[in-house]
């Protein structure tokens, strides 16, 4: 079972897009940062709520680097 990457957040900072995305895949749940479209971070969890809790920590981390929502 393969399925299409989901984008849980979007970040940018001087210009640059920080991404974090989330694939079901038959071993588990992967969670993949891409930095201006590279994937620079890929991690599997066994549960969502590992990969949500993953997610959100890198997100809190970058916010705290200057990272910020882009404006709609």
């Amino acid at each position: 079972m393969e399925d299409q990457p989901t984008r849980i957040w979007t970040l940018v900072r001087e210009g640059h897009e920080m991404t974090c995305a989330v694939t079901l895949v038959t071993y588990g749940i992967e969670m993949t940062l891409a930095h201006d479209g590279e994937p620079v971070v890929t991690r599997v969890f066994e549960t969502g709520e590992e990969a949500l809790a993953w997610a959100e920590k890198k997100r809190s981390d970058r916010e705290a680097a200057g990272w910020t929502t882009p404006s709609a």
